[in-house]
């Protein structure tokens, strides 16, 4: 057996390929929050300031802040994620990102984070660095930090972080004039963050020099009918789901401005078909078919929700900067039949615009598809609102319970009596809507509210709203409102 050496590369050349990984200003922003939210902060602040040549982005979050250890960890290139949980907050992979994300766009990056009474700040220096051609980081003292901009906002939190970028001499060297290009990539920056942080918007404050990021909604949920939402599918890989839901925008010409303003107000409702791929919520890649041949002009408002764990982030071929990936094979024929249903009515749509049909966001049973044993298994959505709530009310031992009968009822599904009485001409299988009428569901409502707890009623409500059970009532939402909550 032959020796085995050391070798530390040289610090200047691993830079220069760090640098030019292919991060865009936008995707690199993208990547800070990330961070930001794997930290379980509420509010993310993006603080921006540029005049007489000189110009800072800082990053401050509220989060669970870091200790010495963890800071300098965090620092370090390809930091130590061992110990990390899975969860869907968790959007970091490599332990690059912090570092890749800011020198690609910057000569200077600090790091300051609260921990309880501990406050800590290290700073990554390319000049420091290319001097020595070695990994040295500068750790300020109590004077350096409290001269840091905006210091003071992280002081007063109980625990958070602020990353500050400075020296931007990438953008410095392509502009002609430096503040007008740093002032159009922080417009363009907040573009982009609004539409892939667009469903954490509701669970997370994401501000731009202290305005909050609009509102975004790729798939106009909340226009049915004239949106169409179709069946989701769950595909079985590796043990793990992907879950697979296509929605159908409405003709571009019945499209209100605010609908426009939702959708960010696209330049082209033509490009932007395609697949919209979701990591742990955060979108990933959209606005393409991924080679799989399917842009047309009869397409155009077909759009595919593809939601993908981080646990099969290397059959999906995510790349550092988690701004592309690639189908893999492997799903690539289940994926083309699950969104056939959105093509065809696309397809209506753009040639019969009065066409419409609508859909529920949130279905009561959930069709899985197991591509390997050709199978399909239907269960109930533990998702749908109403079902959450009723698990949050219970305690241990009954929601145990609870999951016991739900996987009995799914298991015990009478599929064949079912289908035998869907082809019987003489039987007719009722829907809801027939059995109960709006009165009655506006009963139920109230026993439900009647459970909820004080502060969650009104947007526990609008949940409902969203549910396949009770969704023909959300065109009359405003009066039920004020009926079931007036009073409050």
């Amino acid at each position: 057996m032959g020796r085995i050496i050391v070798k530390e590369p040289p610090a200047k050349t691993l830079i220069t390929g760090i640098r030019a990984i292919g991060y865009s200003f936008s995707t690199a922003v993208a990547d800070i929050i990330d961070n930001g939210i794997s930290a379980k902060a509420h509010r993310i602040d993006i603080i921006s300031e540029v005049g007489n040549g000189a110009a800072y982005v800082q990053f401050l979050d509220d989060g669970i802040g870091m200790n010495y250890d963890e800071l300098e960890n965090a620092m370090l290139l390809g930091s130590n994620r061992e110990g990390r949980e899975d969860s869907e907050l968790e959007l970091g992979r490599f332990g690059l990102g912090l570092k890749s994300a800011s020198l690609s766009q910057c000569r200077i990056f600090t790091v300051a984070s609260k921990l309880g009474q501990e406050l800590n700040a290290i700073t990554f220096d390319l000049n420091l660095i290319e001097a020595k051609n070695k990994w040295n980081l500068r750790v300020l003292d109590d004077d350096e930090i409290c001269v840091l901009p905006n210091i003071d906002k992280l002081s007063n939190f109980v625990s958070g972080t602020l990353v500050i970028w400075q020296d931007f001499d990438k953008i410095e060297g392509g502009s002609k004039k430096f503040e007008d290009t740093f002032r159009e990539m922080i417009a363009e920056a907040k573009k982009h963050v609004e539409l892939v942080f667009h469903r954490f918007y509701s669970s997370h404050e994401i501000y731009f020099n202290y305005r909050r990021i609009e509102k975004r909604d790729p798939f106009l949920i909340g226009s049915a009918p004239k949106q169409q939402t179709g069946h989701t599918e769950r595909l079985k890989v590796n043990g793990y789901y992907i879950d697979v839901t296509p929605y159908t925008l409405p003709f571009w010409n019945t499209i209100t401005d605010e609908e426009k303003a939702l959708l960010g107000y696209p330049k082209s409702i033509h490009d932007d078909q395609g697949f919209y791929l979701y990591r742990n919520k955060r979108l990933i890649s959209w606005g393409s078919w991924f080679r799989m041949g399917l842009k047309s002009e009869q397409n155009k408002l077909a759009r595919v929700q593809v939601d993908i764990p981080s646990a099969l982030d290397s059959i999906w071929m995510l790349d550092v900067k988690k701004s592309s990936a690639r189908i893999p094979d492997v799903i690539r024929e289940e994926l083309r039949a699950s969104v056939k249903d959105s093509f065809v009515r696309s397809k209506k749509t753009v040639r019969f615009p009065g066409l419409k049909e609508q859909r529920a966001e949130n279905p009561v049973w959930i069709r899985t598809i197991n591509m390997h044993e050709k199978t399909a298994f239907y269960s109930i959505n533990r998702d749908n609102p109403l079902m959450m709530e009723l698990f949050e009310n219970l305690g241990h031992g009954e929601a145990r319970l609870l999951e016991i009968l739900l996987s009995q009822i799914e298991t015990s599904l009478p599929k064949h009596s079912i289908w035998n009485d869907h082809t019987d001409d003489t039987l007719q299988i009722p829907d809801r809507a027939d059995v109960l009428d709006s009165e009655q569901q506006i009963n139920e409502l109230m026993d439900i509210l009647a459970m909820a707890k004080p502060d969650d009623k009104t947007g526990l409500l609008d949940r409902l709203f969203s549910t396949e059970t009770y969704s023909n009532l959300k065109e009359n939402a405003d009066y039920i409102v004020r009926r079931l909550l007036g009073n409050e």
